[in-house]
């Protein structure tokens, strides 16, 4: 069936397409009786016109998923799912997905929830809501729900730097109780569950991409870290929730030009923000980060940082000898790049008296400019630790 879509439509959703006849596929509503057949009849459908963009519609209800084979998303879709709600069965065995965007571009998703059975699942099952591999660009994914999966809600993995995947958005979206497990150093099983790898830890992770945005997301409950940004560059995190990951809430890894403002970072069970291993020209402003288990930021092997107008409270809960912190700033010999470079100004401190300081600058650092910043608490201010041996 072929229906008329008018501008307005494709400029809402982000759509690379100007204002044509566009073929649209209705999906759905399948019976309850016949769930095993549910994703062979929506991939059928998919597949209906390959090589033509296309609408594809999904009535409200529930669609359930037989096989972790994610269902293949063909370039130049779109797909409206609301009140749409997607539920793994309870016998899954394999790794996977529900929606795998591989080779194709020009995508947008609308609504939607995907719900995983974490519970019933081995640990080392890791099945993420939607994955982006290969050669993708221009995806806008808005308004979906992930719950109880055991990888990312949003996984998005280019090849490397030379090639990287881009121009990806999500906006408002929503993670509860995701990721692969992992235990923290505290527990009696530190580090990831058997059989996962580190691509399924975050409720959002981004490796290789360039030109993204993440916004207005709530990433809530991940049993790893909450968001992962690994050699992603060109990217805005702005006016996120990221609280009560099991990890680390922000972490960001050689990346290049990355901006995270209006966020807040509260309850976490590592770092509330991490910025690490040569990443540069990336700015850390107008946040709120709270609660975090160990730093609220964490900076080794960073360059040209600014830290401005945030606030942190109560950060390094957890015990981690004389290292707790709301900023710790560290150097070593294994990154190409020296530390340094650091602008923290205009930030409020909340700090509790069990740290040690509110910053902590690992000796020989150079290029850190400290100034106009609130402090409320009796601890240092600021200690310059001796060098590592």
């Amino acid at each position: 069936m072929r229906t008329s879509i008018p501008f307005f439509f494709l400029v809402g959703f982000g759509l690379i397409v100007h204002a044509a006849d566009l073929a649209q596929v209705d999906i759905g509503p399948y019976s309850a009786d016949d769930t095993q057949k549910h994703q062979a009849r929506i991939q059928e459908a998919l597949k209906s016109n390959i090589g033509t963009p296309t609408v594809f519609r999904f009535a409200p209800g529930v669609y359930h998923l037989s096989s972790a084979e994610g269902l293949a998303v063909p370039d130049g879709a779109t797909l409206l799912m609301e009140g749409a709600t997607f539920i793994f069965s309870e016998d899954m065995k394999e790794d996977g997905e529900a929606f795998l965007i591989k080779n194709a571009s020009d995508i947008c998703i609308r609504g939607g929830e995907i719900i995983g059975r974490r519970e019933a699942w081995d640990p080392g099952v890791n099945i993420a809501g939607i994955r982006m591999v290969g050669n993708v660009e221009n995806v806008r994914i808005e308004s979906l729900i992930c719950r109880e999966l055991t990888a990312n809600g949003v996984g998005v993995f280019g090849e490397s730097n030379a090639k990287p995947i881009r121009n990806i958005s999500l906006i408002q979206i929503t993670t509860i109780n995701c990721c692969t497990a992992y235990g923290d150093y505290l527990s009696a099983q530190e580090g990831p569950a058997p059989n996962s790898e580190r691509i399924d830890q975050g409720n959002v992770a981004f490796y290789y991409v360039d030109g993204w945005v993440v916004k207005g997301c709530r990433l809530i409950g991940s049993k790893s870290d909450g968001t992962h940004f690994y050699f992603s560059h060109n990217g805005r995190f702005i006016n996120n929730e990221v609280s009560n990951s099991k990890m680390g809430g922000y972490f960001v890894e050689e990346c290049e030009y990355v901006l995270a403002s209006g966020n807040i970072f509260s309850e976490n069970g590592s770092r509330g923000v991490t910025i690490e291993r040569n990443s540069l020209f990336c700015t850390l402003t107008n946040n709120v980060i709270r609660h975090s288990g160990r730093e609220g930021l964490w900076a080794p092997e960073i360059r040209h940082i600014l830290v401005t107008s945030n606030v942190f409270q109560e950060n390094g809960r957890k015990d981690d000898k004389e290292q707790d912190c709301e900023i710790r700033l560290d150097n070593s010999d294994v990154y190409a790049t020296v530390t340094g470079d650091i602008h923290i100004k205009d930030n409020i401190f909340y700090a509790s008296d069990h740290q040690t300081a509110f910053i902590l600058v690992d000796d020989g650092i150079e290029g850190i400019k400290i100034k106009g910043n609130t402090y409320t608490g009796s601890i240092p201010k600021l200690i310059e630790r001796p060098a590592r041996k």
